[in-house]
């Protein structure tokens, strides 16, 4: 099928039907959307989307830098028809059926809105392009996961804007986070409750904030950055640094 996207109409036929959905799990899915002139817009004749099965937001994130390449990605960004289109068309990968049932969660994780800074990087599909975007290398935390859910780990990073910005930022949280011994993210990192030292959730963003007011931030490595972090920090990045060489031998 080609590429199409959503129209304003297309955008609430869809939201119409998230809300049957959870009303009645059994809902059938309206596939007559994807190809409807009065929902939707062609956008490319030579992007051509075909049905795929991922078995984590890694894949769809390979599938979607290829499959989009062709459009400048700040446009990519700002499309709300193209990822909502999208979401439709791999609904069944996104909101799966368990025991003939759906689990419908709220609109913004499939409905993007891009203007919509509490929400944009809700959206489980385009949140899988983005990382891939920001970090194309560095980027086993976000990616080598689910895609049905979105993880907290990356919530707590692209919610905020002013760490994806950093470019040496990805480098340093794998650094930091990784757990090369169990090959997954470090456990505690993200406790919503519990401050611990150097975790991802408090201190993290913390200290970050402190000190852009005296450092640009923008023009550190990971080293560098990592050194004025602090002894916290640079005793957790010591201890990924050994499970690695430990993993290693």
């Amino acid at each position: 099928m080609h590429l199409r996207q959503f129209n304003k109409a297309g955008v609430e036929a869809f939201r119409r039907f998230l809300e049957a959905c959870r009303e009645n799990p059994k809902e059938p899915v309206p596939v007559d959307l994807l190809e409807s002139h009065e929902h939707t817009v062609l956008t490319s004749k030579q992007i051509v989307v075909e049905p795929r099965e991922f078995s984590s937001r890694r894949q769809a994130a390979d599938y979607f830098q290829d499959l989009l390449s062709p459009i400048p990605p700040d446009a990519v960004r700002k499309d709300a028809g193209i990822w909502t289109w999208l979401s439709l068309f791999y609904f069944d990968q996104i909101c799966p059926t368990g025991n003939g049932n759906r689990k419908v969660r709220n609109d913004y994780t499939y409905i993007y809105m891009p203007d919509e800074s509490r929400y944009f990087y809700r959206h489980l599909l385009f949140i899988a392009w983005q990382v891939k975007q920001v970090a194309p290398e560095c980027n086993r935390l976000f990616l080598d996961s689910s895609l049905v859910t979105l993880d907290k780990l990356t919530t707590e990073v692209f919610k905020r804007l002013y760490l994806t910005r950093i470019p040496c930022l990805f480098e340093l949280l794998d650094r930091l986070y990784w757990d090369c011994s169990n090959n997954r993210p470090a456990k505690g990192i993200v406790s919503p409750h519990k401050i611990s030292a150097g975790d991802l959730v408090h201190r993290f963003p913390t200290r970050i904030r402190q000190l852009e007011k005296t450092y640009d931030l923008q023009s550190l490595d990971a080293d560098q950055l990592l050194e004025i972090l602090g002894d916290e920090f640079r005793q957790r990045a010591a201890t990924s640094q050994s499970q690695m060489e430990l993993s290693m031998q």
